[in-house]
């Protein structure tokens, strides 16, 4: 996948678009662990979200 959406409970939404890293087809990468969904981007950043507020969770691949 390459972009990521989350779309929350209360109507508001975080976009986590592709960005690349040269050197490679590093992308972003959804994990679900714990009661939490995981977003970690081509630098390994982790953004997390407790599952209790994501209405919904949307992967779109680069080319599609």
């Amino acid at each position: 996948m390459a972009s990521v959406t989350v779309k929350f409970k209360d109507g508001t939404k975080r976009e986590f678009p592709h960005e690349g890293r040269a050197g490679g087809s590093y992308t972003k990468t959804v994990k679900y662990e714990g009661g939490v969904v995981i977003i970690q981007d081509e630098w390994y950043r982790r953004t997390a979200f407790p599952l209790e507020d994501v209405a919904e969770v949307i992967e779109t691949p680069e080319r599609y």
